[in-house]
């Protein structure tokens, strides 16, 4: 099956969902099955999922930074 065929099928499968009114449902499936392929597929070496760390000191108030009593 080569990229034409499988572009077609695609095509016909999201007309579908939008005719019925469920291509949210489709995204979220699509989504869903993106995560679960970069889940699986992540090395060992690739350490914490968080993509932002907290910072490590945090700003102070803005009513220390400018001596206002």
């Amino acid at each position: 099956m080569n990229l034409d065929k499988i572009f077609s099928w695609i095509a016909g499968i999201v007309i579908a969902c939008a005719a019925v009114g469920q291509l949210d449902a489709l995204q979220n499936w699509v989504m869903r099955a993106q995560a679960k392929v970069i889940y699986e597929s992540r090395s060992s070496t690739w350490g914490s999922p968080r993509f932002f760390a907290t910072p490590i000191n945090p700003p102070r108030p803005v009513k220390s930074r400018l001596n206002v009593n």
